[in-house]
């Protein structure tokens, strides 16, 4: 089997990073590792080619101008032999049976081998928002029965290696981040089956700094404009719009309309504009019930009563504790109406209270549950909560 590992400004986090390739107690005459140069901006190159020369993994380094991860681990994955393939970030660490965990549970049917992210920071681990999959423990499962089985990223994943030798990962650099979600979507639609495998750990280091890509992505118009464009989009082209590709986009979208209504979104003249003209499309291309079902804590009630707003619904009624909470409506519910907006840009009305009560007509409404909640198991105990 073979890891590819697209590497670029991480000397800080490298020695942690190989030593765990290093302890992996899969026979490490069967595993390679291709390790792909993205340039140079610090000594990573350096390291690892002095990793490689004393390293008993079969190692292969390719050497790059910089050209993002994307074209990176295409790159690599045009050397990679393995039969099975993964593609771990280099500032991140694997359990020592990470491979042979995960490699224990395949069969000839499965086409991804999914471990469990562990999210890592300031030394204390605590579980992935989609850590829920693992409570049954090891379990074969097919995307297309299980649309709310979310896979965003490659980098705690092994992949078939005929599949994805048959995918490649975007190489524009417009849009921030969702360049694993699109490799994952193309494979998915080869073969949607896939194992998930709770005791293969890979722990994602989140940096104290705030510089990784993912938490910079953020700040740049990309991730508004390009992020839809050149990703949303277009996975919901290639996969057909399925059902688990669309729970997937919703689960993305939840961190959107978090960051917009926290106002945390940095000041960019005319994105604004644009990028609520491309929710309003992106939230057409998704279907009504899978938006009132969606079971993800962090894509509110309110953030998917203005998407139903959005798709044309007149009225939209959110229910807590056995009470109406807050009413959405295409048209003003009273007097001095107050607008359901997003990003500054309006979408409708909104009351809330005993204004949403009096208002409230059940034959007119689509309900929303106020807080949808998915159970995750940390250390063995089953739980409400989310992180």
């Amino acid at each position: 089997m073979s890891l590819v590992v697209a590497v670029y400004g991480v000397a800080e986090y490298l020695p942690d990073f190989l030593a765990s390739l290093e302890a992996q107690d899969y026979p490490h005459d069967r595993l390679e590792v291709v390790l792909v140069l993205d340039g140079v901006v610090d000594q990573s190159p350096s390291i690892c080619r002095d990793w490689a020369d004393r390293t008993d993994l079969r190692t292969q380094v390719i050497e790059t101008d910089n050209g993002g991860q994307g074209r990176a681990r295409n790159l690599g994955l045009a050397r990679a032999a393995g039969e099975w393939i993964g593609f771990p970030d280099p500032d991140d660490e694997l359990v020592p049976a990470f491979i042979s965990t995960l490699m224990a549970a395949r069969d000839a049917d499965v086409g991804m081998l999914i471990g469990r992210t562990l999210v890592r920071q300031r030394g204390v681990s605590y579980p992935h928002p989609l850590d829920f999959r693992f409570r049954r423990g090891v379990k074969g499962t097919d995307a297309k029965l299980s649309p709310d089985v979310v896979q965003l990223s490659t980098h705690e994943v092994l992949i078939r290696g005929d599949l994805a030798r048959r995918c490649r990962f975007p190489e524009d650099r417009d849009a921030p981040t969702f360049e694993d979600g699109m490799f994952i979507g193309m494979v998915r639609v080869l073969n949607s089956r896939c194992v998930v495998v709770p005791k293969a750990v890979y722990y994602y280091n989140k940096r104290t700094a705030g510089d990784s890509a993912v938490q910079t992505a953020w700040g740049r118009p990309g991730r508004y404009l390009q992020q839809f464009t050149e990703r949303y989009l277009p996975y919901l082209e290639l996969t057909g719009g399925a059902p688990w590709a669309q729970q997937t986009v919703l689960y993305d979208l939840g961190w959107y309309f978090g960051v917009v209504d926290r106002g945390e979104v940095p000041g960019m003249p005319g994105v604004a504009e644009r990028h609520e003209l491309l929710m309003r499309c992106l939230a057409k291309r998704i279907d009504a019930e899978l938006i009132q079902r969606a079971p993800w804590p962090h894509l509110s009630a309110d953030a998917r009563a203005r998407m139903l707003l959005w798709k044309g619904r007149e009225a939209v009624a959110v229910i807590g504790a056995g009470r109406v909470t807050s009413l959405y409506s295409r048209a003003p519910l009273t007097g001095s109406p107050t607008p359901a907006k997003y990003w500054g840009r309006e979408c409708g009305y909104v009351v809330y209270d005993e204004a949403a009560e009096r208002a409230y007509e059940p034959a007119r409404c689509a309900r929303l549950t106020e807080q949808a909640r998915q159970p995750y198991v940390y250390n063995g105990a089953a739980t409400g909560a989310v992180l």
